[in-house]
């Protein structure tokens, strides 16, 4: 099995290129859909968030306040460390494990989805690892729009990454989502191509590194 890794930065458009793979049949993990999984009310997780972090950052109907935990950690580093100590472990097996069930279904090809995969150290073990890139001028104007956020706090969340030239450095592929949503859709099917060739290549029983 091809396990290839996509990434990029807030407001690059990587939930719209994870989108054009799932629609193309290839499986997508979401990172970001697991962490909330981790944190659904009935999990032993929120009650050690809460137990850290405050009742502050449950909602009315004991779920995890998203817009609160985000103002917390998105403004200090040491918290959102915190955090990611009691979500990441879980996500991460949680991750390994949906990665070995297709493989046992016959999957050849699987996109995991991970927003801030060079940050957590997640980039080891992938085949590949696609960025989804546009100019950091482009991320502020697209997400203050999106968020409706003052510029401070674009700032905020931009420097709670890395930067995305870095991670357009990094990349083995990038995808440019600075243009048209056509022209990343043919960036996308060109890819695919590229990727389903591969994974053909890749069938002769090999045993996939870990991606821990």
């Amino acid at each position: 099995m091809l396990v290839v890794a996509l990434t990029g930065g807030i407001a690059s458009g990587k939930s719209t290129v994870s989108g054009m793979f799932a629609a193309a049949g290839v499986p997508v993990i979401c990172a970001d859909e697991l962490a909330w999984e981790a944190v659904d009310p009935a999990s032993p997780l929120l009650e050690e968030i809460r137990r850290l972090f405050g009742d502050t950052v449950i909602d009315r109907q004991g779920r995890l306040d998203r817009a609160a935990m985000a103002r917390l950690v998105f403004q200090d580093a040491s918290r959102r460390k915190i955090l990611e100590s009691v979500v990441h472990p879980w996500v991460l097996a949680e991750t390994e494990r949906r990665i070995r069930e297709l493989a046992t279904q016959g999957h050849d090809l699987v996109i995991v989805d991970v927003p801030l995969l060079y940050e957590v150290g997640w980039n080891e073990g992938f085949d590949k690892i696609v960025v989804v890139y546009v100019p950091e001028e482009l991320q502020a104007t697209r997400l203050s729009e999106r968020n409706q956020m003052e510029s401070a706090e674009v700032a905020a969340r931009l420097r709670a990454q890395m930067p995305i030239e870095e991670k357009k450095r990094l990349a083995d592929i990038v995808v440019d989502n600075s243009g048209t949503i056509e022209n990343t859709r043919s960036q996308v099917e060109a890819l695919l191509t590229r990727l389903r060739a591969m994974a053909a290549a890749k069938t002769k029983g090999k045993v996939r590194a870990s991606i821990n």
